[in-house]
Order: structure tokens, then sequence, then C-alpha cells
């Protein structure tokens, strides 16, 4: 019997609509301006905001969700009937899913007859996204929770993700790169290029001249790291580059025969951290690397 519910996070980038398209409930991250916190809304009109005033000066900082938010997120579907499958933010930027995990502590003895099973995704944003709408693809096709958790597990690190930002000024405020080198990259118009480690960390791979060149190296890595028999579509989140997000769905449907690719909004929590101007790029592919 499939009697269980999967669950997430904000930070999967979907939007709002989608979520409840899949049918997943989540858990809202929040975050912060001038000590002030906010729960993450999933709409784009709240991440909109966020990069107007990123681009005006402001400083926003994010908070991981704590075990007291799980607790009060999990006790009615456990209350339910139901079993959990909980597919989290990557551990190697929050501590959103050891906060699940001393969720789980304090329930497991009260519900001792419902499973409730944690993947940490070692994923973020639309590869967070990407893992849970395969896992939902599962579920719906019959899968038991245990074989929907073992399928999440496996696939993880097999989900590519790959990153470029407009100004590396916004990562130096969240402490992943030096100043010096935000403000020489800035100056010379030096992009980075992006992924995700098998850790679940995000990892300068190259540095090169120009967002366009940065968008086209976004591409060839998928090129040449995508397994196509798994690729139904592909996706794409941008923070207010809408452009940049088009230009490489074209050259991917150009690549691929027309291909699906589906684009969302960074939200509120992610964008942040890295600034308005962020383009991502995910898919199942090779496994990723340190």
């Amino acid at each position: 019997m499939n009697d269980y519910q999967i669950t997430s996070d904000s930070t999967v980038d979907l939007g709002r609509a989608r979520m409840e398209e899949l049918g997943v409930p989540y858990v809202r991250l929040v975050y912060i301006r001038d000590g002030v916190e906010k729960q993450d809304g999933m709409t784009d009109q709240c991440a909109l905001e966020i990069y107007d005033n990123m681009r005006n000066g402001v400083v926003y900082k994010s908070a991981q969700a704590n075990p007291e938010d799980f607790m009060a997120f999990w006790t009615p579907i456990l209350e339910s009937g139901r079993d959990i499958l909980y597919i989290g933010f990557s551990s190697g930027l929050s501590g959103t899913v050891n906060s699940a995990f001393l969720a789980r502590a304090e329930l497991g003895p009260k519900y001792p007859e419902r499973k409730i099973y944690i993947v940490d995704s070692l994923c973020a944003s639309g590869g967070e996204g990407l893992l849970l709408e395969k896992a939902v693809e599962k579920k719906n096709a019959g899968a038991t929770i245990d074989e929907c958790r073992d399928y999440a597990e496996a696939l993880k690190l097999r989900v590519n993700h790959w990153y470029t930002v407009a100004e590396l000024s916004y990562l130096r405020r969240g402490g992943r790169v030096s100043a010096t080198s935000a403000i020489v990259a800035d100056i010379l118009n030096i992009k980075p290029v992006m992924d995700m480690n098998d850790q679940g960390k995000l990892i300068p791979r190259e540095r090169v001249k120009g967002r366009k060149v940065a968008v086209r190296r976004m591409f060839e890595h998928l090129c040449t790291r995508a397994d196509m028999k798994e690729n139904r579509y592909f996706r794409i989140t941008h923070a207010d580059c809408m452009d940049d997000a088009l230009s490489l769905k074209q050259m991917l449907q150009e690549r691929f025969g027309g291909i699906p690719v589906h684009i969302s909004m960074v939200g509120a929590v992610i964008g942040s951290h890295c600034g308005p101007g962020t383009l991502a790029l995910f898919f199942i592919g090779e496994p990723r690397r340190e």
C-alpha cells in the first residue's frame, strides 16, 4: 500500500503552483533583512522584490528550518496514518536536513508504527526540484516508500548542477569567495562556472571572460555529461535574468530536438546568497565529482 506522503522544503525552487501540482507539501525556510525574519513564499513576486533590493545594496541572510518546524509540519501527516518521505536541501549548504533528523528522533517514539525517511539530496534549487519530481513520478508509478527512498538515494548524485552568477560580490558576502577575488573578477568581467560536488557543496570549476561564454560553458558541460536516456526534460532556474534563461533554453532545444526545458525562478532563500543574475542548469548525467 502506497499510503505515504512525499515532503520537501522551499529551496526546491519549483514555485508554489508546481508544488501544488505535484501534491508535495513543504517546510518553509526563512530569509532575513535587518534582523526581521520572513518565510519563503515560493512566489516570483517574493523573489523579485529581494533582487530589486539587493541591487540597491540591501543585504539578506537566511536561516535553516529548525526541528520544531518539522515537528509541526509532519505531525498532521503522521496523525492521518501516512508515512513520510522527506527529500531535503543539501547538508553541504544548510543544517536543515540535520533539523529533520532531530525532529524524527522526537516523533519516532510517538508514532512507532509510522516510517519517516529522510533523503539528504545533496542538491539545491532546481536540482533538488528535479530529484523531487523524479521521486513523485516513481511514487505515482506505484513504488513503495522504501522503493522510492532507495531510488532517490541512488539518483541524487547523478543530478548535475551548473551555475554562473552576475556578480561575485554576492557570493563574497556569503563567504564563498574572498573579497579581493570578487572585486578583481567583477572589474575584469570574469564569470565563474560552478557545479555542485558529491558532498553537496558549490564548487567553482572555471573562470571565463564574459557572461555569454559562461552560459555557453554550462551548455557544453551538459552536452558532455548528460545521460539522454534519463532526461525527458531539462530544468533551468534564474534570478531575474529571463533573457539568459531563454538563450540557454534555445541552445538546448536546437541541440536536442526540441526537448522540453522548464524554467523557474531562483527563490528567496537561495537567491539571498547568490544574488540577482544567477543562472543555473540541471540534468541527469554522470555522477558528480569531488
